[in-house]
């Protein structure tokens, strides 16, 4: 609270002048990758493939413009407007925003912490990216997101969030979404969304906003790494009735490093809905009682996953890492009564490998295979796939 306290006190006693600075920095990552699926329980969904380019199959293009200006005393002024581009056709992602991974100013002190204002990452994102080098969205359904569902609801607008600095090995953090502007589908009885509700408009009342919390702490302690995430996306009053209950996600997770290989793992449990994960198979798998659009939110009572992850990176040598993960997203009995078509558990088994030409450029090699894809019974997936990627 301490810490809290102080961060807000900054904004009224930090005098200065000193040094602004400005930088434009980028990712562009190309790939190629073939991904199929079939079928064997029901006549609902069909299998099929498709062969062609991956825009950003390890992690997202964009390009980012970050500065701000010292006010002495370790403390600074600082903002970052960052976009996400298909490098395919050259559009924007993230729902066409001009910078919809990132756009915040915040007010930083290099011993206290930050205080930051506008669309931003939740911490369920940032924490878990230093779990597994597959990351929250990154290698199409290597991506723990595909699991965890949180992790990949990573970009959440008209945030208010504060993260202290690191002591100790500690670091705390908590956010505030007044209208996180995400896409939500509301079930009836248990089993087929309903028109998204107006979610994505910031509403004068401010219970008719999808609104979320997330916080988080990480603890590093040498070879050390500990993590924990809870999450609470809270319906549009107005579009539920009072017919739905905040989703919730908690995620707990670590990893040790033995210096010949690292060793990850992570638990996490969702209640009351899913949040942008369980993707789409050739975009058929739009409806039951979870959603599949990207970047968006199913509210369904009846909907409870349990999630587990174990991964392990092996550096071959200096230049190259060899990864490999299991994930496991388990319905529970309810969900899978309550389900319009049959669902069973999933499971994700991926492999990766990075070979870095220099410390900006790499090239990649992925693949995946899954059962019970999308957590529906029968429903196998896979995917391969090699690109480049270059960082500026």
């Amino acid at each position: 609270m301490v810490r809290l306290l102080a961060l807000f006190c900054m904004f009224l006693t930090c005098l200065a002048h000193a040094q602004s600075y400005l930088s434009v920095y980028g990712t562009v990552d190309m790939g190629l990758a073939i991904n199929s699926s079939t079928v064997n329980s029901t006549a609902a969904f069909q299998g099929g493939s498709n062969f062609g380019l991956v825009s950003g199959g390890q992690s997202t293009n964009r390009v980012g413009f970050k500065g701000g200006e010292s006010l002495g005393g370790g403390t600074q002024v600082n903002f970052v407007l960052e976009n996400a581009i298909n490098l395919g056709n050259g559009t924007l992602d993230q729902g066409g925003r001009l910078f919809g991974r990132q756009a915040w100013l915040g007010i930083e002190n290099q011993s206290v912490g930050y205080l930051r204002f506008g669309r931003q990452r939740s911490f369920s994102d940032i924490y878990l990216s230093d779990l597994t080098p597959f990351g929250p969205g990154d290698f199409t359904q290597a991506t723990m997101g595909i699991s965890f569902g949180a992790a990949d609801a990573s970009r959440l607008s008209n945030m208010i969030k504060v993260e202290t600095a690191l002591m100790n090995g500690l670091r705390l953090g908590l956010g505030y979404s007044f209208s996180a502007q995400m896409p939500s589908a509301y079930t009836t009885d248990g089993r087929l969304p309903l028109t998204p509700g107006d979610t994505e408009n910031y509403n004068f009342s401010a219970n008719n906003n999808m609104r979320v919390i997330t916080s988080g702490f990480q603890y590093y302690n040498g070879p050390l790494y500990l993590t924990g995430m809870y999450d609470v996306y809270y319906p549009n009053a107005v579009t539920a009735e009072g017919n739905f209950s905040p989703v919730t996600s908690a995620v707990v997770g670590g990893m040790y490093d033995f210096g010949q290989f690292k060793l990850s793992a992570a638990y996490g449990q969702t209640k009351n809905g899913w949040m942008n994960a369980l993707q789409t198979v050739d975009g058929l798998v739009q409806y039951g009682s979870f959603d599949n659009q990207n970047a968006s939110m199913v509210f369904d009572n009846a909907v409870s996953v349990n999630s587990y992850m174990l991964g392990v990176t092996l550096p071959t040598n200096e230049a190259s890492d060899l990864f490999v993960s299991w994930q496991l997203a388990k319905p529970s009995s309810e969900m899978q009564q309550n389900s319009a078509f049959a669902i069973n558990t999933q499971n994700v088994f991926s492999l990766g490998y990075s070979y870095k030409f220099t410390p900006l450029t790499n090239m990649y090699v992925f693949a995946g295979y899954s059962t019970n894809y999308s957590l529906v019974d029968g429903l196998t997936n896979s995917t391969v796939g090699v690109g480049i990627r270059h960082r500026f």
